[in-house]
């Protein structure tokens, strides 16, 4: 670890004790079964998006039962997805709140705000898919075209002072405990509270990934897989801010390069 790192409050992974150890374990056994859930409950059709040339999704807005399926993934998926990228931050959480009496039973309820924010952004994500599906019913190489748009918006905001901002906040678990620490061990409800402002934060450092994972293929594993290996990244290892601009130069040049020759995908 980094001297940055230190200073936000994520301990040196050479300095975790046992019960650190346990603690990461423990979220990386969740994140395993949430992965492999998702494997099974994935429905074939949002396996691939407009990005990969797939046509329509054959998923209805008006079906109850699609929709209430797509957010029971989607939740299972971002506990897969992101569970991995917060030990660190979440270790760092742990042991400056250990010195607090009245901090029992804090981090389960920071983690649950946490994931709440990525849970009801899933009933957003449904919409956005839907008009992926719609714009990629009306050809493959429109839908390509919008996934084009989709990464050199992503690309860009890498570069944008908002992303940088709530990077930071990402990385810092020092930051959350200073703030937010004497609240969050009030009560359960108020750490939930706290969890769900952290998780507004990821939030804004993540949801141009997030809408590249939709315009790939939602529920596609290897996609899953790379935009969570990007945020994990992004998040923990050092150098932040050169990694997240880096990636912002590679989203535009794909995306530049699939906006002028959208035939690139039919041909992979």
């Amino acid at each position: 670890m980094t001297r940055h790192a230190q200073g936000s409050g994520i301990p040196p992974l050479h300095t975790w004790k046992r019960a650190e150890l346990s603690l990461a374990g423990v979220l990386l056994l969740l994140a395993v079964g949430a992965w492999l859930l998702t494997g099974s409950m994935a429905m074939p059709g949002m396996r691939m998006g407009i990005l990969t040339g797939t046509g329509s999704t054959s998923m209805s807005a008006a079906d109850p039962v699609a929709f209430v399926l797509f957010l029971v993934t989607w939740v299972v998926m971002m506990a897969a997805m992101m569970l991995p990228a917060i030990i660190p931050f979440t270790v760092g959480v742990s042991r400056l709140m250990g010195a607090r009496p009245d901090a029992h039973g804090t981090l389960p309820s920071l983690t649950a705000g946490y994931l709440l924010v990525w849970s009801a952004v899933g009933v957003l994500a449904y919409f956005v898919v839907r008009g992926f599906d719609a714009l990629g019913a009306g050809g493959t190489a429109n839908g390509v075209r919008a996934g084009a748009v989709v990464l050199l918006v992503a690309g860009a905001y890498q570069f944008s002072p908002l992303k940088q901002w709530c990077l930071v906040r990402c990385r810092s678990p020092f930051a959350l405990v200073l703030r937010y620490g004497s609240r969050a061990a009030r009560s359960r409800r108020s750490a939930v509270a706290v969890g769900v402002n952290h998780g507004g934060y990821c939030l804004g450092c993540c949801w141009a990934l997030m809408l590249v994972l939709l315009a790939a293929g939602v529920m596609s594993l290897a996609w899953m897989a790379a935009i969570a290996a990007v945020i994990t990244v992004e998040k923990v290892a050092p150098g932040g801010k050169v990694i997240s601009y880096a990636l912002g130069a590679v989203l535009i040049g794909l995306g530049a390069t699939l906006l002028a020759a959208p035939g690139v995908v039919s041909a992979m």
